[in-house]
């Protein structure tokens, strides 16, 4: 990792852990250091150059700074903080502006336009796939409930997040390869979670 990726990756770091991120039990600096580590990962696999791939390290550090402030529109809020902070790097403007738009690009609903926002996408809701989702989708749950004043019956979560699963599509050759498969597993345990409380 070159010198100004490590400098970005300590800032935003800092900026996290000294806000109200370091007790958010999803987004905290975990999430943004797995995001970080995702977007190498499928960018690799996209066969992207290391400039692209610096792009999405620096956008996948910023993305969710912006929770530090408030979660409605944090992407803006993010996007503003990579701005300013890039800005006194006289950080490259075409750069710039890339990393602006993969951060953006992480609003829900997605909606990427490039493939690099289409990396980073995919790389944020990489847990979909993950064999502990559904430990990282109660961390969620806890979030919501404590952060948004958002609560569910058990009924209610496992349908919101059973849509949200079948909803959700992946974007890069990585996810439809690599990812589709492992996130319909999640999808079965999730429709097995539902029946059980409905029993």
């Amino acid at each position: 990792m070159n010198a100004q990726v490590n400098n970005i990756k300590k800032h935003c770091l800092d900026l996290l852990t000294h806000s109200r991120c370091k007790v958010l039990p999803f987004h905290s600096n975990k999430h943004t250091l797995e995001v970080f580590e995702n977007v190498e990962t499928i960018g690799n696999y996209e066969g992207i150059n290391g400039e692209e791939i610096e792009i999405l390290k620096i956008a996948a550090l910023f993305h969710d700074t912006g929770i530090s402030q408030d979660y409605v529109g944090h992407e803006s809020i993010g996007a503003n903080y990579a701005h300013d902070y890039l800005s006194e790097l006289d950080y490259s403007n075409s750069a710039k502006v890339q990393i602006l738009n993969c951060i953006m690009a992480t609003k829900m609903p997605q909606n990427p336009e490039t493939l690099l926002e289409c990396i980073i996408c995919d790389a944020d809701l990489f847990h979909l796939a993950s064999s502990n989702y559904i430990f990282k989708n109660e961390l969620l749950r806890e979030e919501w409930k404590t952060y948004m004043d958002l609560i569910f019956t058990d009924e209610e979560w496992y349908q919101l997040n059973l849509e949200f699963l079948v909803n959700h599509k992946y974007y890069t050759d990585y996810g439809k390869n690599v990812l589709r498969e492992k996130k319909q597993k999640n999808i079965m345990l999730m429709e097995k979670l539902k029946a059980g409380v409905m029993a």
